[in-house]
């Protein structure tokens, strides 16, 4: 059995196999359709005639959505199992993209947005799959790498996303923000059909690991219950979470506020006050894709080595004097510079987190606990934020809006301020976080 074992860990990468293999492959598939578009996405709100403050009213409507159904979806995960609550779910948040396709206004993206958020409640059932089937010794490199595959494709998705965006813009015959529309609704229409392969993918190959012998079953009958019990579930995981998770719990959503406060605008501005255009945003994702691709191993191996704490740290700590210098970047290199080193501070704590997260929870309460409060910790995003856990909601719509009132008011104090929170939820880290000392399995 030893000798068996030992030959199965033989290689670098020897973890990479069964469920890791098989959502790898997923997110490879659909990183490369949803990240065409996605970079793009308030240049969409602002072409459908929304303006800065709708930019943060659709992000805010999105985020509040996500944490209705996120308990239900913790639970069932813990109860009923984690891979056909994954699948079928995929099969509707493919179907969420469809007003995204067809929208000709700004609420209709609202709309969009919001079914987008409600339909991803199957991500703590995805996130638990994940953990359980990485063994505690790998889990920073596991995470490091589940990060890193899908990021070679995000690479490139980007810039394909820009030149299609130029082409159109060039070759249409239309304005900027007419061609901009159709560029994006054709991307959109790909990342609808993306989906539901991966949702065939997912059920076809993903192997369950919770017990089906002490599964629950539960039919459409049960869902007043289901939801019930769902809800009540979250106040007996905040009881059950020593000191360490509930300040983890405190941090996520200190952070979350301030980082929804800030993800949608940094393209705007990057765009309107700094000059860049619309294909080089998607250049400056590709510059930042490759370089943190090349680290992301490293940074997983030392998460392994050095722990998981000092990884975050090192992440939170660097993150705030990026995001506060940012206000004077002054064109391309700068910016692309700038968005570079917060993907490697990503690429750091990301992994960081989730290991300190998965060793402090055991398989049994995963599914409750990541819908409570995600799996990746802090992470700054340039972008969509994309929520995490059911407790981080709240302060990141709230933040979402606040960030759309703030940047019509004064775009620098927006990098100023969330610096400042960024710092402030490193030093929590550094004083209040413990690691466990055994690593749950």
């Amino acid at each position: 059995m030893a000798e068996t074992e030992a030959l199965d860990r033989k290689g670098m990468f020897w973890f990479i196999r069964g469920n890791i293999r098989t959502l790898m492959i997923c997110r490879v598939i659909w990183s490369l359709s949803t990240s065409i578009v996605y970079p793009y996405f308030s240049f969409y709100v602002l072409a459908l005639g929304g303006t800065e403050k709708e930019v943060g009213i659709i992000s805010s409507v999105g985020i509040l959505a996500g944490m209705i159904l996120y308990p239900v979806g913790g639970f069932l995960a813990d109860k009923a199992g984690r891979v056909k609550l994954i699948g079928y779910s995929t099969i509707l948040y493919a179907f969420a993209h469809i007003p995204f396709i067809v929208a000709n206004n700004w609420q209709a993206l609202a709309l969009g947005q919001f079914l987008a958020h409600l339909l991803l409640f199957y991500s703590p059932a995805m996130n638990a799959l994940s953990s359980d089937s990485l063994p505690p010794g790998v889990r920073g490199r596991g995470f490091a790498v589940m990060m890193a595959v899908p990021q070679a494709i995000r690479i490139i998705a980007p810039f394909i996303g820009g030149q299609m965006i130029a082409y159109f813009q060039a070759t249409s015959g239309l304005s900027e923000d007419l061609a901009l529309i159709r560029a994006v609704k054709l991307a959109w229409s790909i990342a609808f059909l993306t989906g539901l392969l991966v949702a065939y993918l997912r059920l076809r190959y993903l192997e369950e690991t919770i017990d089906e012998e002490e599964s629950m079953k539960y039919s459409w009958r049960d869902l007043p219950r289901v939801m019930k019990e769902s809800y009540l579930s979250i106040f007996e995981s905040i009881r059950w979470m020593d000191r360490s998770l509930k300040t983890i719990v405190l941090i996520e959503m200190v952070a979350a506020f301030f980082v929804a406060m800030s993800a949608p605008f940094w393209s705007i501005y990057a765009k309107t006050v700094v000059g860049v255009t619309v294909p080089e945003w998607g250049n400056v994702n590709l510059v930042s894709g490759l370089v943190s691709l090349v680290f992301a191993l490293p940074m997983g191996q030392f998460v392994d080595t050095w722990g998981a704490k000092k990884a975050v740290l090192v992440g939170m700590l660097t993150a705030p004097v990026i995001i506060y210098l940012f206000q004077y970047t002054s064109g391309f290199w700068t910016v692309a510079l700038a968005i570079t080193a917060i993907s490697m501070c990503n690429r750091i704590m990301i992994p960081g987190f989730s290991t300190l997260i998965a060793n402090m929870i055991p398989r049994e309460r995963r599914g409750r606990l990541y819908s409570i409060l995600g799996e990746r910790g802090v992470q700054i995003s340039w972008g969509n934020f994309w929520g995490g856990g059911f407790l981080l909601f709240p302060p990141a719509a709230l933040g979402a809006w606040a960030g759309g009132q703030l940047y019509a008011y004064s775009p620098t104090l927006t990098w100023q301020i969330t610096s400042v929170a960024i710092l402030v939820s490193a030093l929590m880290v550094l004083f209040l976080v413990k690691e466990p000392k055994d690593a749950q399995v």
